[in-house]
């Protein structure tokens, strides 16, 4: 389960990321 939740966070985080960097702020 915390392998798991740790994934899913690491994942928004990268695609948070990933969008702030494409929407050039």
């Amino acid at each position: 389960m915390l392998n798991h939740s740790l994934i899913v966070m690491t994942t928004i985080i990268t695609i948070t990321d990933t969008s702030h960097v494409g929407a050039g702020c």
